[in-house]
């Protein structure tokens, strides 16, 4: 499927607004890859079929145990369904990004 340039330009908008409110509530979130199910690493298959959502590369500073790890990755999976809730279209560009905090 082919987007035009006006809802690819306001899916862009809503995931940079949705990520940087993501970024917000989970201040040691660094970063994740949003994996395309066949690529998507042995030992994080399990998670991700359990969770629906192929969340890979999750880079958190400082390190933290593994239930708080569990409550971002919650984060993440809750604004990327709320996302795709309101854009379906949005997995389209989303497949195989890497999301970052932007350090100024």
């Amino acid at each position: 499927m082919n987007l035009d340039a006006d809802l690819l330009l306001r899916i862009e908008e809503d995931v940079a607004a949705r990520m940087a409110a993501l970024f917000s509530r989970c201040p040691a979130l660094l970063g994740f890859t949003l994996h395309d199910w066949p690529t998507l690493p042995e030992e994080l298959l399990a998670l991700a079929v359990e969770r629906k959502l192929p969340v890979g590369d999750l880079g958190v500073f400082p390190l933290l145990g593994a239930a708080q790890r569990d409550e971002i990755y919650d984060e993440i999976a809750g604004a990327l369904f709320d996302l795709l809730a309101a854009q379906p279209a949005a997995m389209l560009v989303l497949r195989g990004r890497t999301v970052v905090r932007a350090l100024h």
